[in-house]
């Protein structure tokens, strides 16, 4: 057990000076304020520097710290954080390695939880999103960062929390900002815009609408007015008739009765036969002005024939069921 655990540290030291001697060369510029990566990331070790200070391993302390646990709070080297990884008690406690690892010790797990509270990963839900990667502008977790962005390949990432240190006076949330400032105005400008079109369509409406109400008054007026026109004339042409029928039938009802009179005389003068003689002859005289005067009568006894015919230019538009009037539409 003892050496595996110097066979461990001894790999963890070494993965420590390839990690040194690949940072004094390679510089990763902060994606928010122009800063080197290293710098950006932990104080842990400088680049760029003679002096490189190193943290070590709180339980071996000798030992470069490789990660740090941020449930105990401590650092560890390599081969204690494997074995960390391994006991039951502290398998699922949260390891922050290399740029992870937070750039001064934090004295308890609250002030790690307090500082940083993130949302878990879709494809690792028992990790968190505590970095970033400036290169595909995404949020990623510890293993996504190992296998997806690896900051040694393509990939500039950076760790949330010492990143976001700083992100209030960058340029980035500057203009984030002024763009939903800007992004305001012109909603707000839009919101007065679409509030004055609502009260155009509004009036357009009333205008419209009083138009028709008009239209439908006038129309109405004027078929009232050329209905009474028409049923006058209907009236005037029956009352003619009316009259002259009535005249006509004044005449043949005072005929009828001077017939009767004319025969009860005869009726009266049947037993004296000198008297019916006379009275016979006097009458017969009068019975051919009397069927001329029934004749005229029966030529008089006539009506005009009339009925109504609809306009033809009317009925189309009855019939038509865009009829009286349309709805234009234009443009604003």
């Amino acid at each position: 057990m003892y050496k595996e655990c110097m066979v461990l540290q001894t790999i963890g030291l070494i993965r420590v000076c390839i990690v040194l001697k690949y940072w004094k060369k390679t510089r990763f510029v902060h994606f928010s304020s122009g800063r080197t990566m290293a710098a950006s990331m932990s104080r842990t070790i400088n680049a760029g520097s003679d002096d490189a200070s190193i943290v070590y391993c709180e339980v071996c302390g000798n030992v470069p710290a490789d990660a740090y646990c941020s449930d105990c709070p401590e650092f560890l080297c390599a081969a204690c954080a494997n074995l960390h990884e391994r006991q039951r008690i502290s398998r699922h406690h949260r390891l922050l390695r290399g740029a992870a690892m937070p750039s001064t010790h934090l004295t308890s797990a609250k002030q790690v939880s307090d500082t940083a509270r993130f949302q878990k990963c879709p494809k690792h839900p028992e990790k968190d999103l505590e970095f970033f990667c400036d290169t595909h502008d995404l949020q990623c977790c510890v293993a996504c960062t190992v296998l997806l962005h690896n900051q040694f390949n393509q990939c500039t990432v950076a760790y949330i929390p010492e990143v976001a240190k700083e992100y209030k006076t960058g340029p980035e949330y500057v203009q984030l900002t002024a763009d939903l400032k800007q992004s305001k105005q012109l909603a707000a400008k839009c919101s007065t815009d679409i509030e004055k079109k609502m009260k155009a369509v509004e009036q357009l409406m009333f205008e419209e609408s009083t138009k028709l109400e008009t239209y439908q008054t006038e129309l109405k007026e004027f078929v009232d007015k050329r209905i009474n026109e028409l049923k006058s004339q209907v009236k005037q042409l029956g009352e003619k008739d009316m009259d002259s029928l009535k005249k006509q039938h004044t005449k043949s009802k005072s005929m009828e009765d001077n017939i009767d009179i004319k025969m009860m005389k005869l009726q009266t003068r049947e037993e004296t036969p000198c008297e019916l003689f006379t009275e016979s002859k006097h009458i017969r005289n009068e019975v051919e002005q009397l069927q001329e005067d029934i004749a005229d009568i029966a030529s008089k006894t006539k009506y005009q024939l009339y009925s109504v015919h609809k306009d033809d230019q009317m009925e189309a538009v009855l019939k038509n069921k865009d009829g009286l009037a349309t709805v234009e539409i234009g443009k604003t």
